[in-house]
């Protein structure tokens, strides 16, 4: 089963003031990761499926989809985390913030405060 996790992070804005952050994250295990490769597989199957009546559309988009359909599953399988959002505080304004990261960011990432837009550098503690 996936588990939602935390860790604390470090966040430094580009003057050098630093504060410390929390990263929600969330783990998959093994069985998680095959189940959730193999949705995406059997997705792309479907979708090659029903694209194969368009009649000229699936010169394309068939093979697209066979293609695509083992290419998913290889990078759903290999992703073992899947990063959801930092809550800190701005070095700089002091303002309590949350920063939306996508799932396949790692760290170290550059981002910016929603509050006063400055530039702000999420690492590992």
């Amino acid at each position: 089963m996936a588990s939602q996790e935390q860790k604390i992070i470090n966040v430094k804005d580009d003057k050098g003031a630093a504060s410390d952050g929390v990263l929600h994250y969330t783990s998959y295990n093994p069985a998680d990761r095959l189940g959730r490769a193999a949705i995406a597989l059997v997705a792309c199957l479907i979708a090659a499926g029903v694209t194969l009546f368009i009649p000229i559309a699936h010169f394309f988009l068939v093979p697209a989809f066979l293609i695509a359909g083992p290419v998913l599953f290889f990078l759903r399988y290999k992703q073992t985390d899947a990063k959801g959002n930092v809550d800190s505080r701005c070095p700089r304004c002091h303002e309590s913030v949350v920063i939306e990261l996508e799932a396949t960011d790692k760290l170290p990432k550059w981002s910016f405060c929603p509050k006063c837009d400055c530039s702000l550098e999420l690492s590992e503690k």
